[in-house]
């Protein structure tokens, strides 16, 4: 089911488009206004707020950014809908499949994250 939902992204300016590009690269649609990035090393790595609106399937957009964000300190998103974002159980096992298969998650966090959907039954 394809859904539209807006957050935001806090963190570097220069990685807020490496987010973007993680979600089109798995087809989801995303608009953004990209951050004005400075050279003076004082302000290069200064925290932005970028709002993205992202269309596409809700639970991948909601598992990509959280799995964007855990690989990348300094980085947070905000406003990403908790509720909808669990998914079926079946789906969530896809997902985490999916992942392993882009190459976003290693074995090791596939098992790790498998084993606790499972033991959330």
């Amino acid at each position: 089911m394809t859904e539209a939902v807006r957050f935001t992204y806090v963190g570097p300016a220069s990685l807020v488009g490496d987010l973007a590009e993680t979600l089109k690269d798995a087809g989801i649609v995303v608009e953004y206004r990209p951050p004005f990035e400075t050279k003076d090393m004082a302000t290069a790595l200064a925290a932005v707020s970028v709002v993205l609106a992202a269309t596409g399937s809700l639970p991948d957009v909601v598992r990509l950014a959280r799995t964007w964000v855990t690989r990348r300190p300094g980085t947070r998103v905000e406003g990403l809908p908790e509720a909808q974002a669990r998914g079926s159980v079946q789906d969530r096992l896809k997902g985490l499949d999916r992942l392993l298969a882009d190459g976003a998650v290693t074995q090791e966090e596939r098992d790790a994250q498998r084993s606790r959907v499972l033991g959330e039954l």
